[in-house]
């Protein structure tokens, strides 16, 4: 075939049940409408899948039919500024729907370079396996003697069989071959592709580990302009917050920022006030020693290393992230580093997303505080007594995290999510904080409206990836040609949160971090650069590029059974707080939904019409 600038111009379908492999070519059509990473992913998925597979999914997200997909796109490993990131997707065994995940790091730099643009994995292996991909080269390998083993040693034993350092590798612990149900892909040892549960794929098709080494040269449209933009686009796109406050404190630099402005959930959604400065970047490293680290590419470095010292030794720790500070801490009472620290590494090394692992621990720290569905909560307890369960108590939450991971009594109906906790034990539905089945992240919907209904429509459920109002509204980032607004305030800007989930989208799709904040029209030079298509050169093209993503992936959900009923809010999450940043600020969005439904070209049943399909090419 001829060449497709800016990618490998080659797919690889991996069928684990037959150990067959098959190389297909890259549509160039199909580049240039979708992008890549996520995008790419979707639009694969949905040519893959039939009318007969969506309805074995609905009843089994585990079918070996789900195609897991790890995917990179045309800006991946380039001079764009924190481009080393890639993208995860397959039909989410905790929501049901459509489930994408990125992540960062050396790992998708070199998956970039293995000679494929995406890497499609069905089927369920006869034994433990994992796939290594050396320069385009795919082989099956044993892992019968690693199965079991947590992330960190999986990646020292996978090294030291094929005796090759350099070699990199995203796998599973345990949460992932226990099939918790929002276990997570884990690279470069703390670097996780963490939400939607695509780690349980994994653990379901027995895949232990996707393993690359890759050396392929890929050709551009125009490198100087590339390399040329890439340098304008890091002098340009950072605001103070990024190269300042992320830079030199992490994620963390958030943590008093968000309290203050009611951001940061506490006391499971209950609650915005806490001693946020105990937990701040810059109390970590007065705590600890801490170290400073980048992804490929990076221009900002907000990766933290912390010595943990424990019983003598020195754990390095990757880490924390604020989401999952906000989710160990407050959200379950826990205003204390330590216990937090130990839970983001034992996350870490099991593969668990720290996100619905918190959220799920402190919904049940709020039942049995509140006295609710306790006859039903007992009859799950084994070695843990009931009043253990309180907020603040941080070993119960270190323990009832390890239950997690190995699905141990009551950890085995954590492990499936707030959604199922909820309907198991006989409670009221409206007190679950997810999005179609997807717990709620830390940032509040009460703080940020247009977040709130991003929450609602997100392709994935609840994620503050997919269209980041927090950040918009709170003057975090800057995004060209989108002008903040009162938070508080959603009548009439609906059309921004559709833009907002569009430009998340390509995003995911380049695969670039968000945290850069290269605008839009820095990314579609850059975008024109890498693979010579005018049409992402051009404002309205290049838009409607992430409105297919967005509308394509919504169909997927459609098909799988979404409707306008699981775009909503759970009253936890909605009712007006009678103290803080928010206080008495109650969310009735239903009539915002409609607008964003007649805006996205969506029938009032939230299903993307036939003439909006027809319009995006998607049929």
């Amino acid at each position: 075939m001829s060449t497709v600038f800016g990618y490998n111009g080659k797919i690889v379908y991996i069928n684990l049940s037959e150990n067959k492999v098959e190389v297909k070519d890259l549509d160039p059509k199909i580049a240039e409408e979708y992008i890549g990473g996520a995008n790419l992913s979707a639009k694969l998925t949905y040519d893959l899948l039939s009318d007969q597979d969506y309805e074995t999914l609905k009843l089994n997200p585990f079918d070996p039919i789900n195609p897991l997909i790890f995917s990179t796109g045309p800006l991946t490993g380039t001079a764009t500024p924190s481009s080393g990131r890639y993208c995860v997707t397959g039909i989410s065994p905790l929501t049901g729907i459509w489930g994408e995940s990125t992540s960062g790091g050396f790992f998708p730099v070199v998956l970039r370079r293995c000679g494929y643009d995406a890497v499609v994995i069905t089927g369920e292996a006869a034994e433990p396996t994992y796939l290594f991909i050396n320069d385009t080269n795919v082989e099956f390998k044993n892992a019968s003697s690693i199965w079991g083993k947590n992330t960190r040693e999986t990646t020292d034993l996978i090294k030291k069989e094929l005796n090759d350092d350099k070699v990199r590798i995203a796998c599973i612990g345990k949460g992932g071959e226990n099939l918790v149900k929002y276990a997570a892909v884990i690279n470069d040892e703390g670097r996780a592709a963490g939400r939607c549960g695509l780690g349980a794929i994994m653990g379901s098709k027995k895949l232990k580990a996707l393993v690359i080494n890759g050396r392929q040269k890929i050709e551009y449209a125009n490198r100087e302009e590339l390399m040329k933009t890439g340098k304008d686009a890091l002098k340009t796109s950072l605001t103070l917050f990024q190269s300042l406050f992320i830079s030199h404190d992490g994620s963390l630099s958030y943590t008093d920022i968000g309290m203050v402005l009611g951001d940061v959930p506490a006391n499971y959604f209950t609650n915005t006030e806490f001693q946020a400065e105990i937990l701040t970047g810059r109390a970590l490293k007065e705590k600890y020693p801490v170290i400073k680290y980048s992804c490929a590419g990076c221009a900002i470095g907000c990766g933290r290393k912390t010595i943990y010292p424990k019983n003598g030794d020195e754990i390095d720790i990757d880490g924390p992230e604020y989401e999952t500070v906000a989710s160990f801490g407050p959200l379950c009472g826990v205003i204390d580093f330590d216990p937090i620290l130990e839970a983001n590494h034992l996350s870490n090394l099991e593969g668990v997303d720290t996100i619905s692992s918190g959220v799920s621990i402190a919904f049940l720290m709020y039942l049995v505080e509140n006295n609710i569905g306790i006859e039903n909560i007992k009859n799950y307890l084994k070695d843990i007594n009931l009043d253990e369960i309180r907020w603040g108590n941080s070993e119960v939450l270190l323990k009832l995290l390890d239950k997690i991971i190995n699905r141990d009594g009551i950890g085995d109906l954590l492990a499936e999510g707030v959604k199922i906790m909820a309907n198991k034990l006989g409670v009221d539905p409206g007190l679950a904080a997810h999005v179609k089945g997807l717990e709620i992240p830390m940032h509040e919907p009460r703080a940020y409206l247009g977040q709130a209904l991003t929450y609602m429509t997100s392709c994935v459920g609840a994620s503050h990836k997919k269209g980041e109002f927090y950040a918009l509204d709170g003057e975090i980032c800057s995004f060209k040609g989108i002008r903040k607004g009162d938070r508080f305030i959603i009548d009439g800007r609906e059309k921004t949160v559709i833009a907002m989930q569009d430009i998340a989208a390509i995003y995911d799709s380049n695969v670039t971090c968000s945290y850069a904040g290269v605008n839009t029209p820095l990314l579609m030079r850059l975008l024109k650069a890498a693979t010579g298509f005018d049409s992402l050169g051009k404002s309205r093209l290049f838009m409607r590029a992430g409105e297919r993503g967005s509308n394509v992936k919504r169909l997927i959900s459609c098909k799988l059974g979404v409707k306008k009923e699981d775009d909503y809010l759970p009253e936890i999450v909605t009712r007006a707080l009678k103290s803080g940043a928010t206080a008495g600020i109650k969310l009735d969005l239903f009539e915002n939904l409609n607008v964003y439904y007649q805006t996205r070209g969506w029938d009032e049943n939230g299903v993307p019409t036939e003439e909006k399909l027809k319009e995006l090419g998607i049929i």
